[in-house]
Formats: structure tokens, C-alpha cells, sequence
């Protein structure tokens, strides 16, 4: 995807199988196959983690820390995928803010990207409070992206850090429900000064 210059286009798609390539990391090794996270960059890899949140035994989750240079600045890069319990989503953000506040300097820019298992939005505020601004702010309630045949709830979110989202979108039509459950969710971002 191209976006204009000084822009950061971001997207979120949970698809249920993928191709090994760019930067993944597995999550979960089941009888099925490994479930992870993943990150699609035309960008530069300065360098890139992972950390283990899983919150009990029977769900593994993680994040992938990706740090991309754009225009010659480090942008970090989160992706999540967060358990389907409330108080393990609780306890999962609260990782996420910790390992925010220790791996990413105060002035360098972020991006968190992922389905977040969120229904209502009642993460927004924990990340909020953490600096983060969520970019479906610019469209309310346009951004369902659950299920994807008929959205009724938006469970993926985009959230950035010294990037000031100026588009967010949900691309729609048969193709998408195709691939996956879930609508991916595009926002382009102005990148700061």
C-alpha cells in the first residue's frame, strides 16, 4: 500500500493462516498448527522482540516488538493479539503499558496494532492512560470489524504515540470475509515533527 510522503500507513488483519515471512513470532504450537504474530513491513527492521503475556495456561498470547526506520526515525511497532477472558485482557494491557514504558524511550513514536478482544472498548481508556490515542476515535462507530460477513462490534484497534492518525478505515466486500472473521482495519498516520 502506498501512502503519501510523511504518512505511515498502518493496518490490522486477523487472518486465520498465514505465510511465514517478514517478522513472526509463534504464540501458541497446537495439533492444528502455530498461532502467532506477525508484521509486514516495506520499512527497515532495526530490530525486533517478542514477550510472552499469556495470562493462564490455556491461552498463549504475546506481542511482537518491531522497530522499523521511517524517514530515518525509529517507529515501534506492537502487534497483539489479547485473550478472550476480561480480566485476562486487564492484565495483558497492563503488560503491554509496562513493557511500553521499559522498551520504548518517551519521545520515540509507537504503534499498537492488533485484535485486542475488546468488546466496547474498555481497554481505550488503559491505553489512553498510557499515551496511546486510538485512531477509530475518527470514524465512531463505522470501524466494526466482527464478523465480518455482518460487523457488530469492533474488536481490532490501532492505537498510536507521537503519530497523529488522520484517516481510518474498514475495507469492505466479499473478499475480506472471505479470508478471515474479522474486517481489517487501515489508518494512515501524519508522522510528528
Amino acid at each position: 500500500m502506498n501512502s503519501p510522503a510523511h504518512t505511515l500507513r498502518v493496518a490490522t488483519y486477523n487472518i486465520h493462516k498465514g505465510v511465514q515471512g517478514a517478522v513472526y513470532e509463534t504464540n501458541a504450537v497446537t495439533r492444528h498448527g502455530e498461532h502467532g504474530n506477525a508484521l509486514l513491513t516495506r520499512w527497515p527492521v532495526l530490530r525486533q522482540g517478542h514477550q510472552d503475556i499469556s495470562d493462564h495456561r490455556f491461552e498463549q498470547r504475546g506481542l511482537l516488538h518491531v522497530v522499523i526506520e521511517v524517514e530515518g526515525r525509529p517507529v515501534h511497532a506492537i502487534v497483539v493479539h489479547l485473550g478472550l477472558i476480561k480480566g485476562s485482557r486487564v492484565r495483558q494491557v497492563a503488560l503491554l503499558n509496562a513493557f511500553i514504558a521499559r522498551e520504548v524511550p518517551p519521545g520515540e513514536a509507537v504503534v499498537v496494532a492488533g485484535d485486542f478482544n475488546d468488546w466496547g472498548a474498555r481497554m481505550r481508556y488503559a491505553m489512553n492512560a498510557a499515551g496511546l490515542r486510538d485512531s477509530s476515535d475518527l470514524r465512531g462507530p463505522r470501524t466494526l470489524t466482527y464478523p465480518s460477513r455482518l460487523p457488530v462490534a469492533q474488536l481490532d484497534f490501532i492505537y498510536g504515540r507521537h503519530l497523529s492518525p488522520v484517516s481510518c478505515s474498514v475495507p469492505r466486500g466479499p473478499i475480506w470475509a472471505r479470508m478471515s472473521d474479522h474486517l481489517p482495519l487501515v489508518t494512515d498516520f501524519m508522522l510528528s515533527s
